[in-house]
């Protein structure tokens, strides 16, 4: 059996628990309904009865008889009351027209609770129609007596059917009226996360530039949206940090390798001294160090490209990361013939990110000492501007031209010498 969908669960569940609640307040209101009525009636029956006892004490005649009452204004229940005076001993000493030849029934239990001075309501359901009862004990010319009131319940359950139906059918139309609007409401609430699924079937890695459609709500399916996006973001970061990796790399690497790919040949040509032997050695050494520098560059840099955001910031001292720098290019400059000079340092703490503020620096300073000739400076001075730290770098190569000054912080990128 196939799994119902979010959509049809959401709503099968907001139907059932609707349900739930619209049966419970149906019931409650029934029950509700039904103890009014119940208990209008036993206040109509007992008002009778408490006339009736009033009336026999003010006029203790013999034999009894009963009091016949005008029927006050119509109400929701039947006016004709089963009036009956009885022994406590069970005999009728008299009974009112409406009953006819029939009597109210007299227990032995319900006898016994009268003598007991106690008022009892009840309900007959075996007379010929239901009917409810209130048996009232009273003392009458020195002989006990009970007075018993009874009227039908017929419209009162006729009103309490009626009542039962409206319930139900107000709970059905409801149910029924706020289900299809549930519907809607899934429909319409889903609408937004169905444009996301489409969109994000079709992002690849070829279009990791396109972003989730936002509803332009700041509710939960908005942040959703955002925090998707952020994670389009990343990975396309990411991404281009591996593709940009890659071209570096093979950019980078080819001229080393294609230099000591050639060197080796030239070394495998004919017989050579072995002093040949050893240069061309040292010299492939070299260039598989300076292979190795690439390649440890490469992944620093990848590195941080990657996880710049890991790397919290902390207050390192401006002479130490300097410093650092320094040594990490002072064989290149030692090679080719450059002083590095650092003017008087200040004291200076500052907020960054230690390892890559250090290759950051240590890449300036070496395309500094790379493009200076043999026997010039390269100085690096410090100021302190607005509680920021200014590092300036100065050197004697040839310069950046203007057209590719925006271009400078990009990768690996080489630029044209100004003459």
């Amino acid at each position: 059996m196939r799994p119902l969908d979010f959509r049809t669960r959401l709503w099968v569940g907001h139907v059932v628990v609707l349900a739930l609640m619209l049966a419970l307040a149906a019931f409650g209101a029934d029950w509700a309904l039904r103890r009014v009525i119940l208990g209008r009636v036993d206040d109509e029956i007992l008002v009778l009865a408490n006339t009736e006892a009033a009336a026999l004490v003010e006029n203790p005649t013999m034999p009894l008889h009963i009091l016949e009452i005008t029927p006050g204004p119509p109400s929701f229940v039947r006016l004709d009351k089963l009036v009956q005076i009885t022994h406590l001993d069970g005999r009728v000493a008299a009974r009112s027209a409406t009953l006819g030849s029939a009597r109210l029934p007299t227990s032995s239990e319900l006898l016994e609770r009268l003598r007991g001075g106690e008022t009892v309501f009840g309900t007959v359901a075996d007379f010929a129609e239901p009917i409810r009862m209130v048996s009232l004990p009273i003392d009458v010319g020195g002989g006990r007596y009970a007075i018993q009131v009874a009227m039908s319940l017929d419209d009162a359950y006729a009103a309490t059917r009626v009542g039962r139906w409206l319930f139900l059918s107000m709970s059905v139309v409801i149910l029924l009226v706020i289900g299809l609007t549930g519907v809607l409401l899934a429909r319409n609430a889903l609408r937004p996360i169905d444009r996301m699924v489409s969109r994000a079937r079709r992002i690849g890695e070829a279009n990791l530039a396109d972003r989730l459609p936002h509803p332009g709500t700041a509710d939960e399916i908005g942040r959703l949206v955002e925090t998707l996006n952020e994670m389009l973001e990343r990975l396309e970061r990411s991404f281009e940090v591996r593709r940009m990796f890659s071209a570096d790399a093979s950019h980078e690497l080819r001229s080393p390798l294609s230099r000591l790919r050639a060197e080796l040949e030239v070394a495998l040509r004919r017989p050579r001294p072995l002093a040949e032997y050893e240069e061309t050695l040292r010299s492939c050494l070299d260039e598989v160090d300076r292979v190795q520098g690439v390649i440890e560059e490469l992944l620093e840099l990848a590195r941080i490209d990657t996880s710049a955001e890991q790397e919290p910031p902390e207050a390192i001292s401006v002479g130490d990361l300097i410093e650092a720098a320094v040594v990490a290019v002072r064989p290149r400059a030692e090679l080719q013939g450059v002083v590095v000079v650092a003017d008087r340092l200040p004291d200076v703490l500052v907020n960054a990110a230690p390892v890559a503020a250090k290759v950051a620096l240590a890449n300036i300073l070496d395309n500094a000492v790379k493009f200076s000739p043999g026997g010039s400076e390269v100085r690096i001075a410090v100021t302190e501007v607005d509680d920021e730290a200014v590092i300036a770098v100065c050197d004697a190569g040839p310069g950046v031209a203007p057209e590719e000054a925006e271009r400078l912080f990009q990768p690996f990128y080489r630029f044209k010498q100004i003459a």
